[in-house]
């Protein structure tokens, strides 16, 4: 017991330490790479916006700040000659890393519900904060333009342009499709505010794509003209619901680069759904288990940072150095078995999970040893 005391107290500053200071470098990747945009912004929306990137960060920099702490602290403890006191004493290495893996299990479930609860909705804020607050005051359906957006129940909108003075889209249709049977709704303006779509000027029609044969050589045309168009009607305003919120549109269809809106809930519900076409299907699996594999990846890694610190990690340049090149090798193992799982290279599950099985195996051979 003492000796994990000892790893814990001199673990837990330095894991605190190289959280803040990853996530700090994170942040200013992120201001760096929009910091042309923002210029003018009011800095309490700067910092706003970039406060909303925290949860996803954390996510990404646990392993990272989790496999430098573990280096360092073996490192020390390899540079003191407490390698050989440990086998001496007939305590075997991999005993001095249960600490660690201790403290690895905490971030692994802090990073699971991070991931479940607080990256979907924070990411979402990301995009919104972007186009709707820092790029334009409330016009961040400018970005949807030209664009069919599926709003649940079969139903899909699309405008032609957007009204800058009064934040509207232009020229709306919704359209819907129950079997051959399709609704069509346009409107010369509307507005989405959360899940509903106020439509002004609207023109509604229903049209049986059954009975269109029957036009042709119709005795009576004028009835079989009703058949097809079942129901037509129009009007000032009507309100129409839809699934998808203003908010998690923007997010999803602003721009082609995805921050992953999806819990794990969701990419769980997906990954099940019958009904979903086989590609979103697989889409859905490679994003549930990633986002399962990552965070794990907190336990995997102290084994094998903990075996190489304690072997050449005895200055603390090489133990930084060491902590560098680990953590890259995960990450670009990982993103590579995703890449290869994307193109359809390898399964899902195994292009999720290669780099955590990787990494536990020879952190396991060199603890072992």
């Amino acid at each position: 017991m003492t000796l994990y005391r000892h790893i814990l107290k001199e673990s837990l500053p330095l894991l605190f330490l190289s959280l803040l200071f990853l996530t700090a470098v994170y942040l200013f990747g992120f201001f760096y790479a929009g910091a042309r945009w923002l210029e003018g912004v009011p800095l309490l929306k700067v910092l706003r916006w970039l406060s909303y990137h925290i949860p996803g960060v954390l996510v990404q920099v646990f392993p990272i700040a989790l496999v430098t702490t573990t280096v360092l602290v073996f490192g020390r403890l390899s540079a003191e000659g407490a390698q050989f006191a440990l086998l001496s004493g007939g305590v075997p290495l991999y005993r001095a890393a249960l600490p660690l893996l201790l403290v690895g299990a905490v971030l692994s479930g802090m990073a699971l519900y991070l991931q479940e609860v607080l990256v979907p909705y924070f990411n979402e804020r990301v995009r919104v904060a972007w186009w709707d607050e820092i790029h334009t005051e409330g016009a961040g359906l400018h970005r949807l333009v030209g664009l069919e957006i599926p709003i649940g129940k079969g139903k899909a909108l699309y405008f032609e342009a957007f009204e800058w003075e009064k934040k509207a889209m232009r020229k709306v249709r919704i359209v819907a499709f129950q079997g051959e049977e399709a609704t069509f709704l346009f409107a010369e303006r509307g507005y989405w505010q959360g899940k509903v779509i106020t439509l002004e000027d609207y023109r509604f029609y229903r049209v049986d794509f059954r009975a269109v044969p029957g036009l042709e050589g119709a005795e009576d045309l004028l009835a079989q003209v009703r058949k097809v168009f079942r129901a037509v009607s129009q009007g000032k305003v009507l309100e129409v619901a839809s699934d998808l919120s203003r908010a998690r549109a923007i997010a999803d269809y602003a721009d082609t680069f995805s921050f992953g809106q999806d819990s794990l809930t969701e990419a769980f519900r997906k990954m099940r759904d019958p009904f979903l076409a086989p590609l979103e299907r697989f889409r859905a699996r490679l994003e549930f288990h990633s986002k399962l594999a990552l965070p794990l990846a907190n336990l995997v890694l102290v084994l094998l940072a903990a075996a190489m610190a304690l072997r050449y990690g005895r200055s603390t340049g090489l133990a930084l150095g060491l902590s560098v090149l680990l953590a890259l090798g995960y990450y670009g193992a990982f993103f590579l078995g995703r890449s290869l799982a994307g193109i359809g290279a390898l399964p899902p599950e195994l292009g999720a999970w290669g780099a955590d099985l990787l990494f536990l195996l020879l952190g396991l051979r060199a603890l072992l040893r």
